[in-house]
């Protein structure tokens, strides 16, 4: 019998948070075992699946309805694992579907690059987002209000997690 590693999940929060946690834990890249982690990837999955159309009120303040994209979901957690794998000391957050690397990267800036990273001026950090996303509404605000809109999990890349400053 297998391990469900979603089964305590009921929200789209708690499934990418578990999911997130369980990724630190058991990629092969970090020491865990690939069929360990393709089985995880699997039931995550399915787990998003069963919350589509589930709504969720973001921090803030404002409903959103959960719509599953499979294919954006497998993007965006390949983009983290290769991320991850970069030796730098910064911290590394997904906000919704983008991934934000903030710290000390002008030695990794090439690498950054190769992943499909972006440098961002005003927010002084690299972004990497999905092929199809797009920003609908440009955002003034900083990294924190981002956050604060789409829901975030900050890695530090010494396999610490750390609060969005």
């Amino acid at each position: 019998m297998s391990t469900q590693y979603f089964a305590n999940c009921s929200t789209v929060e708690q499934v990418k948070a578990e999911f997130r946690k369980l990724a630190m834990e058991n990629h092969p890249d970090r020491g865990g075992d690939t069929a360990v982690m393709q089985e995880i990837n699997a039931q995550y999955q399915r787990a998003l699946k069963r919350c589509d159309g589930q709504k969720s009120t973001g921090s803030d303040g404002a409903e959103h309805t959960y719509r599953y994209d499979e294919a954006v979901e497998r993007e965006v957690a390949e983009a983290l694992a290769k991320i991850l794998r970069v030796k730098m000391h910064a911290d590394v957050a997904v906000i919704g579907t983008w991934i934000w690397i903030v710290g000390e990267t002008k030695p990794v800036k090439e690498e950054l690059k190769a992943l499909g990273c972006i440098w961002h001026n005003k927010r002084v950090a690299w972004y990497w987002r999905p092929a199809d996303a797009k920003a609908y509404k440009r955002s003034r605000g900083g990294l924190e209000h981002l956050a604060a809109q789409y829901g975030a999990k900050v890695f530090r890349t010494d396999d610490k997690e750390t609060a969005l400053a």
